[in-house]
């Protein structure tokens, strides 16, 4: 089975949503309500939704393009709010470490919002 250049793609939304996980458990401290619904809420469910996308296509059933096209619109829509939120709630806080992994954890979630925008871009150009 070759790897293809999707393959490549989800591997690695796979990874930055698994390194976003990590450092929210590492970073917990936002105080407003949506701020924590919408992240736990993208981090953990595109966890989940990614493991079962590439679980599918190690398996050989990939997703209806429709559909994939769609998780990857509502990924780069939740991960860049959930990024800005983040970095928003943070940015004005005391220098600590718990403030620096909570920056890389927003930042990792812009850059994967944008992974997921061009997964989005590739999908809908095959």
């Amino acid at each position: 089975m070759a790897v293809s250049r999707l393959s490549i793609v989800k591997f690695l939304e796979l990874a930055l949503t698994i390194s976003c996980v990590v450092l929210h458990y590492k970073s917990l401290g936002e105080t407003d309500d949506l701020t924590k619904l919408l992240v736990a809420g993208t981090f953990v469910g595109y966890s989940i939704i990614l493991i079962g996308l590439f679980a599918g296509y190690l398996l050989g059933n990939p997703i209806d393009k429709k559909i994939d096209l769609l998780f990857s619109l509502l990924g780069c829509a939740m991960f860049i709010a959930s990024g800005v939120l983040i970095l928003q709630e943070w940015e004005n806080s005391f220098k600590t470490d718990r403030r620096r992994l909570a920056i890389s954890k927003g930042s990792l979630a812009i850059i994967n919002g944008v992974l997921f925008f061009f997964d989005a871009v590739f999908t809908f150009r095959d």
